[in-house]
């Protein structure tokens, strides 16, 4: 029987149809070749988590760089973290949900959705409450033009500071949403434009300067999406992308692609996953983003306590070179669960990220194989493989790993791929059997399973991997025979 090539479990594709197709992609990076290569498409390695510096705080809010220092909220405190790993705290913060940041070099700007707001100085190195009796209760905040500018947690206006000045309102200098009275949800700063984001709608302004009131909404320019979560618009690919919808619609993820348009970029079966979450658990989505080795992705995180939590991720590079979308998920352990990366910024040469459990302010690192001394779940489902509707009698079945790459001692000196499969269309898996990818050193061992029997209309494989490896899949192939012996 001649070897013929398979397609990898590229990406999140699990249909509500399982027989249609049942794919999905678990903590590994789907990775198109930009050159010639030994396959078009690969699955590597996820970056590790490892430990920076631990706050003895709890769960991470967010956190922002301000004037090349790292600020993050963990528990009630707002602290910077040095390039050292030395913590400074800087005072208490109410609270414990996620919360607003904007910044403007001397001050960091916290807001506690629907509670207090406070301003950082990072000159006198003080931090108040925003007290002005003219300070509307705000969900989010953004920096504009020497302005911050907040949304009202009533949803009705957006409003501003004095210039340069957190801590000086006027109770006149405020905007409302002028094409669709729909509530205002969230505000972001994009090409600086100022955008209104409502729940059915986004409006644009620029700011024209003059006495009172400084923005004014630009004619013409709106969106027909609105935005369902306030935490979800998040820089992307030279604009943003945020979780939303239009009139009438449920949520889906979209990416602005003008100043009047939007692009849906999820695809049918992560709408599909989405909205199994409620209206209130979509509202407390949030959205990272962070690019290494060309691959820049987006991850959207939504929270459950009914269902299991889920982190989607979306891969820019490999949707534009697949002329497709590319979606898949980070986990943390081995069953479904969100990634616990609660925020990420890009300081000291390292990619520093608050905790979703604990106090620990960690670095995702290229060179660290587990998380936070965890192993990583990595899984692939294939797309049902078939030959028209005939039974396939299946030969060998392998799988090309980068191999050689064992651990010296121990879990992983000789890791191990297992194989599971379905033949009733990804509703249920047989018993795994497992193959080693290569001691260390071991270049040539190659993972290869035969006798793979008969299955009657098509077959979906699942391979899983959790040694604290580095392992890279490169290729599927078989030797099928198509008949009705």
């Amino acid at each position: 029987m001649a070897r013929i090539p398979l397609p990898l479990g590229f990406s999140f594709y699990q249909s509500e149809s399982l027989p249609f197709s049942a794919q999905r992609c678990t903590n590994w990076i789907p990775t198109v070749a930009e050159s010639a290569a030994l396959n078009t498409r690969a699955l590597f390695q996820p970056l590790g988590l490892k430990e920076f510096v631990d706050s003895m705080l709890s769960a991470n809010r967010d956190a922002q760089m301000m004037k090349e220092v790292a600020y993050f909220i963990s528990g009630d405190t707002l602290f910077s973290v040095l390039s050292t790993g030395v913590i400074n705290n800087h005072g208490a913060i109410e609270g414990s949900g996620r919360v607003s940041l904007a910044n403007n070099g001397q001050y960091l700007v916290i807001v506690v959705p629907g509670g207090s707001a406070y301003a950082y100085n990072n000159v006198a190195d003080t931090l108040n409450k925003i007290a002005d009796t003219d300070f509307r209760t705000s969900d989010t905040v953004v920096f504009k033009d020497g302005y911050f500018v907040f949304s009202a947690s009533d949803g009705t206006v957006f409003f501003n500071s004095a210039l340069n000045d957190p801590f000086t309102y006027d109770a006149l200098d405020f905007g409302s949403a002028e094409i669709n009275p729909d509530r205002i949800v969230a505000l972001h700063v994009n090409h600086n434009e100022l955008f209104v984001a409502g729940s059915e709608t986004i409006e644009l302004f620029q700011n024209v300067g003059g006495a009172g009131f400084p923005f004014q909404r630009i004619p013409g320019a709106n969106i027909q999406k609105g935005v369902h979560a306030k935490f979800s618009l998040i820089e992307f690919d030279n604009t943003f992308c945020f979780v939303g919808g239009g009139l009438n619609e449920r949520s889906a993820i979209w990416k602005v692609t003008g100043s009047s348009s939007a692009q849906k970029i999820s695809t049918d079966a992560i709408d599909k996953e989405i909205q199994k979450f409620t209206s209130e658990e979509i509202g407390n989505s949030f959205a990272l983003t962070y690019s290494f080795n060309g691959q820049f992705l987006a991850l959207f995180t939504f929270e459950s306590t009914r269902i299991p939590s889920r982190t989607f991720v979306y891969n820019a590079t490999a949707s534009a070179l697949m002329q497709q979308r590319v979606w898949f998920e980070f986990q943390d352990g081995v069953t479904d669960d969100r990634f616990r990366v609660q925020s990420i910024v890009s300081a000291y040469g390292k990619l520093l990220v608050g905790d979703s459990k604990t106090g620990i302010i960690g670095e995702l690192d290229s060179d660290t194989l587990d998380y936070y001394g965890n192993e990583i779940f990595r899984q692939s489902a294939s797309q049902p493989f078939d030959q028209g509707g005939l039974p396939i009698f299946a030969g060998e079945f392998e799988a090309t790993f980068q191999s050689g790459v064992g651990l010296t001692v121990g879990q992983g000196s000789e890791p191990i791929v297992r194989m599971d499969k379905s033949d009733d269309g990804g509703r249920t898996f047989n018993s795994e059997t497992r193959r080693t990818i290569g001691k260390i050193g071991e270049y040539g061992q190659r993972s290869i399973w035969r006798r793979q029997g008969r299955f009657p209309v098509s077959r979906v494989v699942r391979l899983t991997i959790t040694d604290k490896v580095r392992a890279n899949l490169i290729r599927l192939a078989a030797t099928p025979e198509a008949g009705s012996q």
